[in-house]
């Protein structure tokens, strides 16, 4: 092990003199979300008149209780309110004793009828926090949609919103919003398009169930935020929605100052029923599917976020490609300003996924011609410690997917990807591509010119060799390594400590020292208790002296 440590530390020293590796930074803040009660006057409302009057009359530091298993129909505002002292107001269940402590996840069975229930009855929101709305806090409460807006043959009655932050331009920013053991949700038969609405700053979203949110066939979310500074928490809950489960940026056009900053997500189970994998009514693949999947998880304008010990289930070939998590920058509908920078996902599973992570440098949507004139930048993206686990190519939704553990477009700058393991399809046994580079442009360059900027891809398991659009597999010809990860040179200390899988008929390539490609599967510690550390081959000759691919240890 000390030869095996020396070796990374060297390869690490060779590697700093040639080339400076990403730091990703952190999120700079972290939103504290410990339950303390307030201590002002408390306010029982036992109607929707009730509710609405005590909205109106609570002061900061008030708690207002709503009654376990009664319904309060209508749109109910949270107002803004003087609040120097930024005191909360409580917004409870009668029965919240008896729900999970702070840190426990709600469930709907078992949880559901001591909820209160917020009820619209038409394409409005359940609540609607007013621009300059601060300091609320939801508790044990269940919102949903009675809605009989917008029926047809072609679509459920929906309503746009469950929970939603109104800040707009020219009005005062939603603030210190904490959604907190909430039960939010659609039906097979109502439509919802957004759960929870978190434009604002200081919003978070824990401990929650948010499920069965879609719409038509339009993008639905289980949580957005888009007209927000941050910071953002969403720790600890149960997120299912068929577009993208939960999304930054999007929307909010040319002039949305705002970047999504600061983001924690955490302990999150992303979820998409396979029973949406079909066609026709409550059914997501083409054609006359009523609903559209896109994917579990996706930036489009975001800085500094940290995504740790999440599980990320079930994602197919819908109205996108089937890959579970999109990182791209979108200015030309989130704002001029929009990037994706300081992202670090870590520690994450994801599980029976069309395809892992898609990511691109910049906007390839905007167009000078539509007054879109900043394509904008994603830099300092690290995935360490994931396990991808592709799925079942015969599976409904899935036979047309890409089963690629990794897609790479051109120009990507200063990316990460480091002790990841990609397992491939059960049925097949190996994948179509591991980590895929798409490349710009006609056949190679003479010299070869790199088609990315200072990746850096270390100590993975990977279930083929790195390959690309056109240019073939690293290795293949003498330009090919140079031609995906050229920039800066050498390339060769930047693809390190990898372990390969070659099946028949695949030939094996030749790749830089401290890469070992096999011919024969891999044997792992224990997959049947989903334990995916690699045990055979005991590869060690990596940057860090530790075994390739991922730490099952660490993962959720």
């Amino acid at each position: 092990m000390r030869t095996h440590l020396l070796v990374g530390f060297l390869c690490l020293c060779f590697v700093s003199a040639i080339a400076q590796r990403p730091v990703t930074q952190p999120p700079q803040t972290y939103i504290d979300t410990t339950f303390r009660a307030p201590t002002g006057v408390t306010w029982s409302a036992h109607t929707a008149t009730d509710f609405k009057n005590a909205l109106n009359s609570a002061n900061p530091g008030d708690t207002i209780v709503l009654d376990a298993g009664v319904t309060y129909q209508g749109n109910f505002t949270l107002p803004a309110k003087t609040n120097p002292n930024n005191k909360w107001i409580y917004i409870v269940s009668s029965a919240l004793a008896s729900l999970p402590a702070p840190g426990g996840r709600v469930n709907p069975a078992n949880d559901a009828a001591k909820m209160p229930k917020i009820v619209t009855s038409n394409s409005s929101f359940a609540i609607g926090i007013a621009p300059g709305g601060n300091h609320y806090r939801l508790v044990g409460l269940e919102l949903y949609s009675a809605s009989t807006v917008g029926c047809s043959s072609s679509q459920n009655c929906y309503s746009q919103y469950l929970v939603y932050g109104q800040s707009a331009p020219g009005k005062p920013l939603v603030d210190s919003i904490t959604v907190d053991r909430c039960y939010i949700h659609g039906s097979p038969t109502k439509d919802v398009r957004q759960g929870v609405t978190a434009n604002g700053s200081n919003v978070a979203v824990i401990d929650s169930y948010i499920s069965d949110i879609h719409q038509s066939t339009n993008d639905s979310q289980a949580v957005l935020a888009y007209y927000s500074p941050g910071p953002i928490k969403i720790v600890n809950n149960f997120l299912e929605s068929t577009g993208e489960n939960v999304m930054f940026g999007g929307a909010g056009g040319y002039s949305n100052p705002w970047v999504p900053s600061d983001i924690e997500i955490r302990g999150n189970y992303f979820f998409k029923p396979l029973a949406w994998a079909k066609s026709g009514v409550g059914g997501t693949i083409p054609p006359n599917n009523q609903w559209a999947v896109k994917n579990l998880l996706e930036f489009k304008s975001a800085r500094r976020v940290l995504v740790d010990s999440n599980v990320f289930e079930n994602v197919w070939v819908s109205a996108q490609m089937g890959f579970a998590l999109m990182l791209t920058p979108r200015t030309h509908d989130s704002g001029m300003y929009a990037v994706v920078d300081d992202i670090m996902i870590s520690n994450n599973v994801l599980k029976n996924v069309s395809s892992g992570f898609d990511v691109l440098y910049s906007d390839d949507a905007c167009l000078a011609a539509n007054g879109c004139m900043n394509p904008g930048e994603q830099k300092r993206v690290t995935l360490y410690n994931n396990l991808f686990l592709l799925g079942d190519t015969t599976q409904t939704g899935y036979t047309g997917g890409y089963g690629w553990g990794g897609l790479i477009y051109y120009n990507m700058t200063d990316f990460v990807f480091q002790h990841n393991t990609v397992v491939p399809p059960p049925n097949l046994g190996y994948c179509t591509a591991s980590v895929y580079f798409e490349t710009h442009g006609t056949g190679p360059a003479t010299p070869p010119v790199s088609r990315t900027h200072n990746v850096w891809i270390l100590d993975n398991v990977l279930c083929r060799q790195i390959n690309g659009g056109g240019f073939g597999y690293i290795g293949q010809f003498s330009y090919t390594l140079t031609d995906y990860m050229g920039d800066p040179a050498p390339p060769e200390p930047r693809l390190l400590g990898n372990v390969f899988y070659a099946p028949t008929p695949d030939k094996v390539y030749s790749t830089p020292l401290h890469n070992y490609t096999s011919t024969t599967p891999f044997t792992y510690v224990d997959p049947s208790a989903g334990n995916y550390q690699l045990s055979v081959p005991n590869w060690t000759d990596t940057s860090d002296g530790h075994i390739a691919g991922v730490s099952s240890s660490a993962l959720p």
